[in-house]
């Protein structure tokens, strides 16, 4: 990131180039966590963004029906409910807990043959309850009924293995797992041809830049807008932000998803005892396939979840509380030993807590 500033710094306009070339790698290394093809994949600005770009670039028909969850967070459910609105679709909401077992992927099969299904939008993890769904089970089941499955993968990418190869659409920005700067998000889609989105921007056209190294009359403002992840891309991309998200998704490739996911579930195994034995109620699944890099857990009865991460971060320990639970997300940095340690100051501070 600091490489990319200097050259903004120093060469003005003319970094622009190799900011941009330097975005064929980014779309590479992204698609080699994915295991898709680097072509496919749009570097955009955050989730939302992506997911926006899918809801209003579907070319949707009245009547449509999309399949949404309980307990998704909201940046995967709002972009869908407006589309209802100006295109009066239709609104499926299944629990997301329901998918703790084979119970949801019933569930799911019977609305598919119930309903005009066009798409069906779902996190590949659950932010609030860490619940790892079965994206590739889902996937299956959807197009076998002819519709389509967009997949936030956020709580996901970078961590928590999932096979993209019949996934329609992901969406994941880069400050989650990926562990990249705030401001950076990737796009795949599988055919950018379903997609006619609406805006569209100086970058869109073919050859975007070609006007501005000295040329005479290359302004063509009737120059063709370009096909593929470009159509949603349009404008001066976050470029230093960016190199951080392609710095870090390099390591992770070299760590591997794998390795990652591994051990921050051995950290989770040290932990979720002390949390047991404090009448900490776990929401992680026993189930090794439903197992995320999330341990999602709700503190005894009487006690806020948010006066237990201020006792912690008081301790320098950092947890986030969506929706009442308690929420551990530790990396691949995250040492072993430091989970006995955030059970050690738990057990302080709930034995030394006055009602």
């Amino acid at each position: 990131m600091n490489a990319a500033m200097a050259a903004q710094a120093a060469e003005g306009v003319t970094a622009m180039l190799a900011f941009h070339e330097a975005m064929g790698t980014t779309r590479a290394v992204a698609g080699s966590l994915l295991g898709v093809p680097a072509a496919q994949i749009a570097v955009v600005g955050n989730t939302s963004a992506a997911i926006s770009a899918v809801a209003t670039g579907i070319p949707w028909s009245r009547g449509d029906a999309i399949v949404l969850f309980r307990g998704e967070f909201p940046a995967n459910t709002t972009p869908w409910q407006q589309a209802a609105r100006r295109h009066d679709l239709r609104l499926i909401w299944l629990d997301a807990n329901d998918f703790a077992s084979d119970d949801g992927l019933a569930l799911l099969e019977a609305t598919l043959l119930e309903h005009p299904v066009r798409l069906v939008a779902v996190s590949a993890v659950q932010f609030n309850t860490g619940l790892r769904m079965p994206v590739e089970a889902m996937a299956a089941l959807t197009h076998h009924h002819g519709s389509a499955i967009f997949v936030d993968a956020i709580q996901a990418m970078g961590a928590t293995p999932f096979d993209a190869t019949n996934i329609d659409y992901i969406a994941s920005g880069g400050q989650k797992w990926l562990m990249g700067p705030p401001g950076t998000g990737l796009l795949y889609a599988r055919d950018w041809s379903s997609l006619d989105p609406v805006l569209a921007s100086w970058l869109s056209h073919d050859d975007g830049l070609c006007f501005l190294w000295g040329d005479p009359d290359r302004m063509d403002y009737d120059r063709p807008l370009q096909t593929g992840p470009a159509i949603v891309e349009g404008g001066t991309l976050n470029f230093c932000g960016l190199a951080g998200l392609r710095a870090s998704m390099e390591l992770l490739q070299a760590l591997g998803v794998e390795a990652v996911h591994a051990h921050i579930n051995r950290w989770f195994d040290r932990l979720e005892p002390a949390l047991r034995d404090l009448n900490f109620q776990s929401y992680r699944s026993a189930n090794p396939p439903r197992q995320s890099t999330l341990m999602c857990v709700r503190p005894p009865p009487g006690t806020h979840a948010g006066w237990v991460a201020a006792q912690l971060l008081e301790h320098g320990i950092s947890v986030a509380t969506p929706d009442g639970y308690i929420r551990f997300s530790p990396s691949w940095p995250n040492a072993l030993d430091e989970a006995d340690e955030v059970a050690s100051v738990l057990t302080r501070v709930m034995s030394g807590r006055t009602r």
